[in-house]
């Protein structure tokens, strides 16, 4: 059965794949052709684990999950519990044993996707452990939610829709429906109060790889669809704006939790070249995340293809100069996802430079995906565990340990506070 193919648009319109796991709104018209305003000035920087100068202190890994659905998945997959795959405190401690210091949970479902919304008991039982199995390895944890009112899961793999899942799987109302937007971030609200003060907490990601883009509507009501960040800025309706969205949600959030770190990825499933869109930060210890896995021939190559296909980055077509382009020094950016297929060639050389340019700017960075140890979850879900090479080419952890062995700071020994 295959688990995890994510799709996302690119600029040219064409569908393309990514494998391996993948209040204030309620008064808003839809299509409104009112302008957006400018974002609020806040004081940059200022958090210690998010330097905007200097070297970064954050280096890490991702880990992705997904809600499980027994007609998909079965009951037993991936770890039997509610959502899948199960991470233990064994995951967590082999990531800090290679040297990482964070990692990013990409975590499903808090909430409930369809009405009356409300924390799902279990999932949120189920966060509570994984936090506290983190902290227990010595890990930082951004927590990133990637789904919950109005946005299921399988929003990240559509074009398996019809095929390994039911296409009304995909849920994305909530760029369509003002209710469900409050209800996002109530959610984020509910995440912000569970986890403030726990020492193990770097951040809070308000919404994984927002994508307006697809679910969400232009000034005339009809499905968006604008992926270049001049056509989301003129074409997008009100409704379906992230930028309003994510400014009201960062704001209630702050509120909740004054001193939490609040990540906001720009449009188009966090696409660097659309961080500008965002403007400046709308609350005070905003980190901007961005997502990067160019060149996509390369970072998305075929196990079963004619041929492999050797890395490489050329002229303005670099990961150092994409990010020069969006940098402001308005508040530090973090490389929150990269990754490439274990199936392609010099591997090792992709993740060393994409280190090495967060390195040189002082940028935090984690690497997708971490492995669990569930050897059955992984055979069926390998393409980006840094874990494995391919071929005779080496891993991706041989050049992440080298970027890892720069940590120099971990959480403190605080006690754990457990579930909420």
């Amino acid at each position: 059965m295959p688990f995890m193919k994510r799709f996302r648009m690119d600029t040219n319109g064409g569908w393309t794949r990514r494998g391996a796991l993948t209040a204030g709104a309620a008064s808003l018209v839809a299509c409104s052709n009112s302008a957006v305003p400018p974002l609020a000035e806040a004081r940059p920087g200022g958090h210690p684990l998010w330097p905007m100068q200097g070297s970064p202190v954050l280096r890490g890994a991702v880990i992705a999950q997904r809600r499980r659905r027994v007609a998909v998945d079965g009951a037993t997959f991936g770890g039997g519990q509610a959502i899948l795959p199960r991470y233990q405190r064994s995951d967590f401690e082999a990531l800090a044993a290679a040297g990482g210091n964070l990692v990013v949970m990409s975590f499903p479902e808090l909430w409930t996707v369809g009405p009356p919304w409300k924390r799902d008991a279990k999932v949120a039982d189920i966060l509570g452990r994984q936090l506290d199995d983190a902290k227990a390895a010595g890990l930082y944890v951004v927590l990133a939610l990637r789904s919950g009112p109005g946005r299921s899961d399988f929003v990240f793999h559509r074009d398996g829709a019809g095929g390994w899942f039911p296409a009304d799987l995909i849920e994305d109302s909530v760029w369509r429906n003002a209710e469900a937007q409050a209800a996002w971030g109530d959610m984020c609200v509910d995440a912000a109060k569970l986890v403030k003060g726990r020492g193990e907490i770097a951040g809070l990601n308000i919404m994984v790889e927002p994508d307006p883009n697809v679910g969400g509507l232009n000034r005339e009501g009809q499905r968006l669809g604008a992926w270049s960040p001049d056509d989301y800025v003129a074409q997008v309706a009100e409704m379906s704006d992230w930028r309003r969205m994510a400014a009201d949600v960062a704001r209630r959030v702050r509120a909740a939790a004054p001193d939490l770190p609040v990540l906001i990825s720009p449009p188009a499933f966090g696409r660097t070249d659309f961080l500008p869109v965002m403007g400046a930060p709308p609350v005070s210890s905003v980190v901007w995340c961005v997502h990067d896995y160019e060149p996509r021939e390369f970072t998305h190559h075929p196990e079963n293809s004619a041929g492999l296909m050797a890395f490489g980055e050329y002229g303005d077509d670099t990961f150092e100069t994409r990010i020069a382009r969006v940098s402001t020094g308005d508040a530090p950016v973090f490389l929150g996802e990269f990754g490439a297929s274990r199936w392609a060639m010099d591997v090792d050389k992709y993740y060393a430079a994409r280190i090495a340019t967060c390195e040189a700017r002082g940028m935090g960075w984690a690497a997708f995906r971490w492995p669990t140890q569930d050897k059955a979850y992984e055979a069926a879900d390998s393409m980006f565990d840094v874990s494995k090479g391919a071929w005779d080419e080496p891993p991706a952890l041989d050049a992440l340990k080298v970027g890892w062995a720069r940590n120099a700071r971990r959480p403190g020994k605080a006690r754990l506070r457990g579930r909420s």
